[in-house]
């Protein structure tokens, strides 16, 4: 099976996301969702055990809601990047869709929903640029995958030209009137990924990815999908990381043993780091709700 990438590939994911199942259960919620949660509502004294999951369900709630996945809808749902499966086992189980397909090039991630063998829900090892569905989907789900389409070593041009396909491959994929939603780190007050915590996690966390600016998901997306919602919140992503971090730290003799002292101590910089780096506006959190042009646009060049 084929499962490159235009972007990050195989083995840069692999470096992140196979460091083990077991880890990762330490420090986030019970739905493994490895992306912002939505803190709209959540007090600010909540315990971090029972508040980090209310704002994943409700994050998850937020896409489906954007991408109209109404309970008894019937809707079936695509997943790109869906991690340890939060967005399809939530969607099923909750019946805002009918069946649920997620693709991830993550080995470990694939093997545990292989194992979970959640009804109505589908793994596939498989990047966005070999999916091909045998029908159309009614909704499109990204949440964390499009920081990694792009790799830090390309110019603007050929950013912008794998950004472009995968959004003509979300209109292929999307039956007359679907939608889609989007949710991405961004650069904001930053140019790019330069600096010593830029150079760290490009090095040490998510080798070879780029995160794109809010400009170039605008430019590539223009011609198939209309921008219905679009919401920024930095802050959401400094607050789940921040609750990350705590329960990393809580979890430290646990996290030493499946993962090292030196694991260790690189993920809690990692968090940290991150935290800062959006509570100072370098990088922000863009969720964005769109629906499918029935043709694309033939813009000028």
């Amino acid at each position: 099976m084929t499962i490159t990438t235009a972007g990050t590939g195989v083995t840069d994911i692999e470096f992140h996301y196979d460091l083990g199942n077991e880890f990762y259960a330490l420090w986030l919620d019970e739905t493994l969702a490895y992306t912002a949660a939505m803190w709209t509502g959540i007090p600010g004294d909540e315990p971090d055990g029972t508040a980090l999951l209310r704002a994943q369900r409700a994050k998850l709630d937020h896409h489906l809601d954007l991408v109209g996945a109404e309970r008894g809808g019937g809707a079936r749902l695509l997943d790109v990047g869906c991690g340890w499966g939060a967005m399809l086992s939530h969607a099923v189980q909750e019946d805002r869709a009918a069946s649920a397909t997620g693709l991830t090039i993550s080995r470990a991630q694939h093997a545990y929903l292989d194992a979970l063998a959640l009804p109505g829900v589908e793994a596939r090892l498989e990047s966005w640029e070999d999916h091909r569905p045998e029908r159309p989907y009614d909704a499109v789900v990204a949440m964390g995958s499009f920081e990694h389409f792009a790799t830090a070593g390309m110019s603007r041009a050929e950013r912008l030209g794998v950004y472009a396909r995968y959004f003509e491959r979300c209109h292929g994929w999307l039956r007359p009137g679907g939608r889609m939603s989007l949710q991405t780190i961004a650069y904001d007050g930053a140019a790019d990924g330069g600096g010593p915590v830029g150079s760290f996690v490009g090095s040490d966390i998510f080798p070879g990815a780029r995160l794109p600016r809010l400009s170039e998901i605008a430019a590539a997306v223009d011609p198939y999908f209309s921008v219905v919602v679009l919401h920024a919140s930095a802050e959401d992503y400094a607050c789940t990381l921040k609750a990350w971090s705590a329960r990393l730290l809580r979890a430290r003799a646990e996290a030493e043993r499946l993962v090292g002292p030196e694991g260790y101590r690189r993920y809690r910089l990692y968090l940290r780091a991150c935290e800062v780096t959006f509570l100072r506006g370098a990088a922000t959190l863009y969720r964005i709700g769109l629906r499918r042009r029935d043709e694309p646009l033939r813009l000028p060049v």
